[in-house]
């Protein structure tokens, strides 16, 4: 298996935590792409150019969520997706797919040159980051001893990691201490550690393709 993957991208550490954890890791060749070129390698196996992008033989996944189901089917550990009847479990992973998503939007406007930044964007996406740290805050639970690797977790550790990465909400910890314990938890993994984002890996918001 093939992971096409940007080391900053939150839905590529996202697969790879559940790879590392699930037993994977040394079925996975990770191959590190950059964004937005003509001539990334991903593009011989699909025309959008997204990442992360799983292949393994002639089977393409490109969606993080997808991608985390065809490893839990390869590995013996709890799935990190919710059972097709669980809907709480599915509406807990949309609110933190959500948070994720708005995240991502906020730190890409504010990594646009300052003359191309929307303030229209950067005030939607800050308020509705907050009404989601303040909701979370007050639903989160306190984690168990081993900190459950899902889908929605694990999103919710990728949105606050870039929400630190990029000094979005800087003093968060202290206004949300039950969800900076929360994280704590995960924090304290190895596969957390070893895939959080990283200044090496930082590359410009450009507009080429």
């Amino acid at each position: 298996m093939k992971l096409y993957y940007t080391p900053n991208s939150p839905y590529a550490r996202i697969c790879r935590i559940v790879a590392i954890e699930g037993g994977l890791a040394d079925e996975l060749e990770l191959v590190r792409v950059p964004l937005r070129t003509p001539d990334s390698p991903s593009l011989q196996h699909g025309p959008l150019g997204k990442i992360p992008l799983l292949v393994d033989g002639d089977l393409v996944l490109g969606e993080s969520r997808l991608i985390c189901g065809y490893l839990d089917q390869r590995s013996s550990n709890p799935p990190s997706l919710p059972s097709a009847s669980d809907w709480q479990a599915h509406a807990r992973e949309s609110l933190m797919s959500g948070f994720l998503e708005g995240i991502t939007n906020w730190s890409r406007e504010k990594r646009r040159a300052a003359d191309e930044q929307s303030p229209f964007i950067l005030e939607v996406e800050e308020q509705r980051a907050i009404r989601a740290f303040e909701y979370i805050e007050r639903t989160i639970p306190a984690p168990p001893a081993e900190p459950p690797i899902t889908y929605a977790d694990l999103a919710l550790v990728a949105a606050l990691g870039m929400v630190d990465f990029y000094g979005l909400v800087p003093d968060w910890r202290s206004a949300y201490p039950a969800l900076a314990t929360w994280l704590a938890a995960y924090e304290a993994l190895p596969s957390v550690q070893e895939t959080a984002p990283s200044m090496a890996a930082m590359n410009p918001l450009t507009r080429s393709l």
